[in-house]
């Protein structure tokens, strides 16, 4: 994957009518709307903004309104509160209390609604119903043209047989004066940043003529080149997307398995094959499995859809079983680093699904954590900025709250006294790993499900290391006659 984006890396081209620094910025193309600022709904509001277009945004909850209206981000993301304080300062994005300042300012309203996963696989529309039929009610108050284009994720079909209906009925319009976009995401987090303002690029799905100029209006300055499809077309572009990186990722892991049993390091083996540019090397790093709010989603939403119109969907299986095998091998590799685990205590370094987010969407660390009690360890867990939403996730998952189970402010704590330790998201602060954590330990020992702890490292702080997918020398054997605090 590239890089963290920086403010630095956004780039030197401008927009015709950007302001001076720290002035007020002039705009050119329409006024854009943002409906729904979470995750994805801030990175595209921002993303226009940076581009020169006017930016007035609504979220239904009043807390993200008041923290952005003072300029501060709710989302941790590298490169997002100094892309909000420089474009806030420019006067280009704008927060609003109503949907019907929205539709009165807005030409080009993007709706980036939540659209989280439901029973059985299928998504739950009702967020972006609810946000379609306010919408449509505040778009009858209104004069001229208006374009509606989801973001959000949807299954292939979903715009033209749900969305549309409900915007036309709710707005009464007819196809004269609003037009229906899809121009769906493709964000990743931990470098949105980057992702929003130089897209690889943009994929239009759009109702009509009128309603494609109006986004491609919006996307002016933009250098990515733009895909016109149909709506439904745009909204299988996402979900084939996902299916493709997903199955790389499932690729990748079971390759990890391959190298762990014959001997091997998978990192070099999945270089090697990512050198072929018919494959390419993203998203093929091994790990504990996929999280996030996109691909176990996406793809049960994509299985079911499947179902629903009598197809198979053998990628969507494939990935989702390689993905639960992959976690219970990470399971299998901690009991086979620690011996075993009744009674022991075990430090779990990491709960983000990644490094560089709060994000525990599906994070992997609450099925090994949930394993790791199952057999009897008390477990100590810390995350440097996933901490409190891991926790609020936990009780939401597990009522009944085990007594071995402690939340830890310090990456220290979480490993004074410990019989092992796990790296689960490889965070910078746990890869420089302090010799003084190994002598608080009981046995200085790590299972390294990211490869991502230096050898030179673990040799100083006298540390052993089991790393996943790596399996021609074993653990990284600590110093002889080192002192261990017991």
């Amino acid at each position: 994957m590239a890089p963290h984006a920086h403010p630095s890396d956004l780039g030197t081209e401008h927009s015709a009518g950007h302001g001076g620094r720290g002035g007020r910025g002039r705009t050119a193309g329409p006024v854009v709307g943002i409906v729904g600022v979470g995750y994805m709904g801030i990175a595209t509001g921002l993303a226009f903004a940076h581009r020169g277009r006017s930016v007035v945004a609504y979220d239904i909850d009043r807390g993200v309104r008041a923290a952005l209206r003072k300029g501060r981000s709710p989302y941790r993301e590298p490169g997002l509160a100094e892309l909000l304080g420089r474009e806030s300062r420019r006067d280009r994005f704008h927060i609003v209390d109503s949907l019907s300042e929205l539709a009165r300012r807005a030409e080009c309203i993007f709706l980036c609604v939540s659209t989280p996963p439901g029973p059985g696989g299928r998504v739950d529309l009702r967020p972006i119903r609810s946000a379609s039929r306010a919408l449509g009610a505040a778009l009858r108050e209104v004069r001229g043209f208006r374009t509606v284009v989801v973001k959000s994720t949807v299954v292939p079909g979903t715009t033209d047989e749900v969305i549309a209906p409900i915007l036309r009925r709710t707005s009464g319009r007819s196809a004269r004066t609003l037009g229906v976009a899809v121009n769906p995401e493709f964000l990743s987090e931990g470098r949105m940043v980057r992702d929003a303002t130089h897209p690889a690029r943009i994929v239009l799905g759009a109702s009509g003529a009128r309603a494609a100029r109006a986004v491609r209006r919006a996307y002016a300055g933009f250098s990515a080149p733009i895909v016109a499809l149909s709506p439904t077309e745009a909204e299988l572009v996402k979900h084939g997307s996902n299916a493709f990186l997903a199955l790389k990722v499932s690729y990748a892991n079971e390759l990890s398995r391959w190298t762990e049993r014959l001997g091997g390091d998978v990192d070099r083996v999945a270089e090697a094959v990512g050198a072929d540019p018919r494959i390419g090397p993203e998203f093929l790093r091994a790990g504990p499995g996929f999280g996030g709010s996109c691909f176990d989603k996406d793809l049960r939403a994509f299985r079911r859809r499947a179902q629903e119109l009598g197809l198979g969907s053998r990628i969507a299986d494939a990935a989702l079983g390689i993905n639960d095998d992959q976690t219970r091998h990470a399971v299998e590799l901690v009991q086979r680093a620690g011996g075993p685990l009744r009674g022991r205590e075990v430090a779990v370094l990491g709960l983000a699904f990644k490094a560089g987010t709060d994000d525990v969407r599906e994070s992997r660390a609450f099925p090994i954590v949930e394993a790791l009690l199952a057999a009897g360890a008390r477990v100590r867990v810390h995350d440097p900025s996933a901490l409190a939403n891991f926790r609020r996730e936990w009780a939401r998952r597990s009522p009944r709250q085990s007594a071995r189970l402690r939340f830890v402010r310090t990456a220290e704590a979480a490993v004074t006294g410990a019989d092992l330790a796990v790296l689960q998201t490889d965070w910078p602060e746990y890869l420089r790993w302090p010799s003084a954590w190994s002598r608080r330990m009981r046995r200085p020992r790590l299972v390294d499900l990211r490869r991502r702890v230096p050898a030179p490292v673990a040799r100083r702080a006298g540390l052993e290391v089991f790393a996943l997918g790596r399996g021609a020398s074993g653990p990284t054997p600590a110093p002889r006659g080192r002192r261990r605090r017991a």
